[in-house]
């Protein structure tokens, strides 16, 4: 047997209780991880909360947890190229394989595909192939922060925008885990970047992160100030994941031909936009979700390398993880939520 947190019904984060459960059992492709370290995301609160898209259904009981962070303890017997006692995270986008878009090389449109939940035990079963390796350098908290934000964040910028030197990038809400992610891989790539945040001591904190311009997105003027920074002409790629709350900002303070890149909708679904606005500026606007192996690897390898150092708001023992929903949901903490293992 071993601990883990369970939901056996959706409501507040009292729903979520320390059980004892079975231990998993690795199938053949799979391996098995001694969890260290995981995160609270957007997607586990919405999940636990009972969103109504399909995309955020789970069987109940369910245990939730996309990120996972730990050491190999076990593995199927088809599984080759890992050993035990090897630290590995994984990415949590697993695409069937099998449909038209998977065999033709193209598994990030995949329509079959499931995201990994169950990070929130003492032992995880992933399949080897979702598998990415850990440096020794890398603490088991930071490779807990990479997997749903740095992925992520790569596919958009990297594999959707095609991010490029001379971009200049704008990041709403800096200081969130994506956010400040995506202002990581913008320095990596050479752009400048634009990021806001929404309050006195989140500008504080995205000081930190370097961009070339902060501002408040709270602030009236909030457009013609980007577009004052960057000569009249605006933002060339916009990361947006706040959805209904900025969408029309986004979309006014985009250059000519900028690249719009969403994977998220944290203030709701209901955007409005101005239409003519974007096929005059003949606006791209790109969708992107998780990332595939070859963003996780590509991503993996900065991560190894200490390019990445991910911003970490509060770290909460696996006992009181309810308590780390409460601190997601009420936006009471400046970056990633980390839960870590006794």
């Amino acid at each position: 047997m071993m601990r883990a947190v369970r939901m056996h019904q959706h409501g507040g984060p009292d729903v979520l209780r320390v059980e004892e459960v079975a231990e998993p059992t690795p199938g053949p492709g799979d391996i098995l991880v001694r969890m260290r370290a995981t995160t609270v995301n957007h997607r586990d609160v919405w999940i636990r909360k009972g969103h109504p898209h399909p995309a955020y259904r789970v069987e109940l009981p369910a245990i939730l947890g996309i990120d996972i962070s730990g050491e190999i303890v076990g593995m199927g017997g088809a599984v080759e190229g890992f050993a035990i006692g090897e630290r590995v995270t994984a990415n949590p986008y697993i695409p069937c394989g099998r449909c038209r878009y998977c065999v033709r090389g193209r598994p990030q449109y995949c329509p079959h595909f499931t995201v990994f939940n169950g990070a929130y035990a003492e032992l995880v079963a992933i399949p080897a192939i979702q598998a990415v390796k850990l440096s020794p350098l890398v603490s088991d908290v930071d490779a807990a922060c990479f997997p749903n934000t740095y992925i992520t964040a790569w596919q958009m910028l990297m594999g959707k925008a095609r991010l490029m030197a001379d971009d200049v990038v704008f990041v709403w809400a800096g200081t969130s885990g994506l956010g400040s992610a995506a202002i990581e891989i913008a320095h990596l790539a050479g752009a400048t970047v634009i990021a806001s945040a929404g309050s006195a001591s989140k500008l504080d904190v995205l000081r930190r992160l370097g961009p070339d311009l902060m501002l408040d997105h709270s602030c009236p003027d909030l457009v013609e100030r980007v577009l004052e920074f960057t000569g009249g002409e605006g933002a060339t790629v916009v990361f947006e994941h706040i959805g209904q709350a900025t969408w029309e900002r986004s979309l006014a303070l985009a250059a000519p031909g900028a690249r719009i890149v969403s994977a998220g909708a944290t203030s709701g679904d209901d955007a409005r936009m101005n239409i003519t606005q974007m096929f005059v500026k003949q606006v791209q606007i790109l969708g992107s979700r998780l990332g595939t192996m070859e963003d996780a690897f590509a991503a993996g390898k900065q991560l190894n390398a200490g390019r990445f150092k991910p911003l970490v708001g509060a770290t909460i023992p696996f006992e009181e993880l309810a308590e780390a929903h409460r601190l997601m949901e009420a936006g009471e903490v400046i970056g990633k939520v980390v839960v870590t293992a006794g």
